[in-house]
């Protein structure tokens, strides 16, 4: 016999968010989804960040901080970095 699982979304308006962000929060820390709504319309899904999202900040933002201290990579290396 299979099962069945509904879940229900609990939408939020802006209004709402603006008013009650404390309930919104305290909903997300408990790992609950939310539909955030303008106008009775679907605007955003709200999803609660667990630990294993978090990886730590995006290297990507430190691109080039320290380049001018660093050698040119040659073919290899780039096609190392690239492609390994």
């Amino acid at each position: 016999m299979s099962s069945i699982i509904i879940t229900v979304m609990v939408t939020v308006s802006i209004q709402e968010m603006r008013f009650d962000f404390g309930k919104i929060r305290s909903a997300l820390e408990r790992g609950e989804e939310l539909m955030l709504t303008y106008r009775n319309k679907p605007l955003a899904k709200l999803l609660p960040v667990t630990e294993r999202d978090f990886v730590g900040p995006d290297p990507a933002l430190s691109f080039g901080t320290d380049a001018e201290n660093l050698e040119p990579l040659n073919n290899e290396e780039i096609d190392r970095a690239i492609y390994a």
